[in-house]
């Protein structure tokens, strides 16, 4: 030792206690800075709060309102939630801080008292590495993502040293000891996953009262990774909209009506929207009221609207994405809107649910009122945006928009928490060959934790023909169900004697979109049978053989031509030549969706399902009649005494495969 071998002893212990004094100088002082920070919320005893900070608040707000009463406008920040810009060091005194002092002697105490330095040093070497590891991860991860807000000053600055920092760190760990760098790992994905929950429940709590002490947002690395690889992902799926059977899942967009303050006057929607999650769909749910942005604090309430309705998806357990539409334009015209320009590319609603207008009566005549003057017409005092004439049209322009449609009706429907009791059943009555989106859509339905244990599907295949043979009928769609997989009993019920089907599929001349379906289950059955020249006793193993293997497309009359194959009918653009059951001249709009119709189907499904957890069937069309009142009545008529009842309409595109 130089000069000697004392001053060489001399200047290390001199050394380690400068070590130690800035160690307990400076420790204290982080763990302060990281409890006013509300980064690690256990750490906040460690703080003393100054009084006089929630005073100086409280003048300021009095004093800006006096300024507005005034005519003088003041602008100030009430709250951070979003933002570093309120700095929670000044609500806090951090400036000898008696605890975080203590705190610190106490954690460095407990390593001292174990006898053996050697015994912590391993830990200790641990998070030293696991910290530098970290911040070289998060350099790579900036430079990476191409972040804005990451801006190195260094010159010599490279993503792949840094990269190679943190595997050279973690590397260092596992050679040195691995059973201490396991448990480093461990320690710190449990204090990230501890801070990442905190920040969640707080940013709720802070949402709801509006509180400035719901957690800063500091801006979180991996949210800017998952930015990236959501861009990635959406701009290689684009223009893949048409997918294939099999993977078309319903992407859903509810439509809900809210109270003044955000909260759905009918919680029903958002719990059925909420078991439609078994499809791994995108969930939107969106409501619709009437003013403008140009008026005052209209785009706040708005924001305050949409978090009262955010914290009603996550008590329903919905996730998704949630806004609160304030227009002047018709109620229509938003819901279109809103399903053409929610979403990006391929995510974008293709299934829109709305609720039953249970008062359309009442609101008959809004849009005259409207116009003279406001009329409290709803239950709670307030005026819905929504009159039925408008309700009508949403639905007519869903369908041309070839977007499905689905109406619901609830009552007393299972929520979040609920288990539907043993012997359920989801009862779904099929007229019409739409696709199988009601198959699909109830198969998704009873996927979920509510029903998987305990619910049954029953299909009732409806006849209404005398041509029709059930036995037939109900083998063939025994024999389909096995094909795609769907577990279901299946019964057939015959409802002859009224035109039932006219009112579910297109005629000729009748105004219908393509989209809508043309024939029945049994036409299907006997046009089958007809092109393949089949008997009676085999002619079902062929049934709903349109239902492409491969891809879905559109069903035409081509698509029933021998020698022609799947591919064929998909890539080659078939006018439409549909053979519409024609309409004589005896026939009158007024004939369809007459309410004497509704009222025997009504029956028929009270008779066969009193005791079911939930009717799926199909919606009629509304451009069967230009009367609002007499289509609202035939559905009136359909949903009565039927406490949950789902009427579906397709677009023509969504099919069931037999291929998985």
């Amino acid at each position: 030792a130089f000069p000697s071998r004392v001053m060489a002893k001399v200047g290390m212990v001199t050394s380690c206690i400068g070590a130690a004094l800035q160690c307990m100088a400076g420790a204290p002082q982080l763990l302060s800075a990281i409890a006013a920070d509300g980064a690690i919320p256990f750490l906040t005893f460690l703080t003393r709060k100054k009084k006089s900070r929630r005073r100086r608040k409280s003048l300021s707000l009095s004093d800006s309102a006096g300024l507005q009463n005034l005519g003088i406008t003041a602008s100030f920040e009430v709250s951070g939630n979003n933002s570093v810009s309120t700095e929670k060091s000044e609500d806090v005194d951090v400036q000898n801080s008696k605890r975080a002092v203590w705190f610190s002697w106490a954690i460095a105490s407990l390593g001292t008292l174990m006898g053996n330095i050697d015994r912590i040093t391993p830990i200790l070497t641990m998070f030293y590495l696991m910290m530098y590891g970290g911040i070289n991860l998060c350099c790579f991860l900036l430079a990476w993502v191409d972040s804005p807000g990451f801006r190195p000053q260094f010159k010599y600055f490279s993503r792949n040293i840094a990269l190679l920092g943190f595997i050279w760190c973690l590397a260092l760990a596992l050679l040195i000891s691995w059973p201490m760098a396991l448990l480093a790992i461990l320690l710190m994905y449990l204090i990230f996953k501890y801070i990442a929950i905190s920040a969640q429940r707080m940013a709720v709590i802070g949402g709801e009262t509006n509180s400035s002490r719901s957690g800063t947002n500091w801006g979180d690395v991996f949210d800017s990774v998952r930015y990236k690889i959501t861009t990635a992902i959406l701009a290689g799926v684009t223009g893949t909209e048409n997918f294939h059977a099999k993977n078309w899942r319903p992407q859903l967009l509810t439509v809900v009506d809210t109270n003044d303050v955000g909260t759905p006057l009918s919680n029903e929607g958002l719990a059925l929207a909420s078991q439609f999650k078994g499809g791994r769909g995108l969930n939107m749910v969106v409501s619709i009221k009437h003013g403008s942005f140009l008026n005052p604090m209209t785009f706040e309430l708005s924001q305050q609207c949409n978090a009262r309705l955010k914290a009603c998806m996550e008590k329903e357990r919905l996730r998704g994405f949630s806004e609160v539409i304030f227009t002047e334009s018709s109620f229509s015209e938003a819901v279109w809107s809103a399903v053409m320009h929610s979403g990006l590319g391929p995510v974008s609603p293709n299934t829109v649910l709305l609720s039953w207008m249970a008062d359309w009566r009442r609101r008959m005549n809004i849009g005259q009122d409207r116009q003279q003057e406001n009329i409290d017409l709803s239950d709670d005092g307030t005026v819905s945006p929504c009159s039925v004439d408008e309700y009508v049209a949403t639905l007519k322009g869903l369908g041309l928009m070839h977007r499905a449609v689905c109406l619901f009706k609830g009552n007393k429907f299972p929520r979040i928490g609920d288990i539907a009791p043993v012997g359920s059943t989801i009862d779904i009555y099929w007229i019409v060959d739409d696709g199988g989106l009601c198959l699909l859509l109830s198969y998704i339905i009873s996927r979920n934790p509510i029903w998987r244990r305990n619910v049954h599907l029953q299909v009732f295949a409806v006849t209404t023909s005398t041509k029709d043979n059930p036995r037939n009928i109900e083998a063939s769609v025994v024999d389909f169900l096995q094909q795609i997989r769907i577990n279901a009993s299946v019964h057939v019920v015959n409802i002859q004697g009224i035109e039932l089907a006219d009112d579910f599929r297109a005629r000729s001349n009748d105004g219908c979109p393509s989209s809508v379906p043309i024939v029945t289950i049994g036409e299907t059955l006997r046009m089958d049978k007809d092109d393949h020249s089949c008997s009676s006793e085999s002619s079902h193993d062929n049934l709903f053989s349109n239902f492409s293997r491969e891809k879905a497309c559109l069903p035409s009359v081509a698509a029933y031509e021998l020698g022609s194959s799947s591919d064929e009918r998909c890539n080659t653009e078939v006018p439409d030549r549909r053979e519409y059951v024609a309409m004589t001249e005896n026939d009158a709009p007024h004939l369809f969706l007459r309410v004497e119709t509704a009222k025997k189907l009504n029956n028929m499904i009270r008779l066969n399902s009193p005791s079911a957890s939930l009717v799926v069937t199909h919606l009629p069309l509304s451009y069967k009649v230009s009367n609002v009142a007499s289509y609202m009545e035939y559905i009136d008529a359909m949903l009565k005494d039927v406490d949950n009842m789902l009427l579906i309409q397709g677009t023509g595109v969504e099919y069931l495969t037999t291929v998985a």
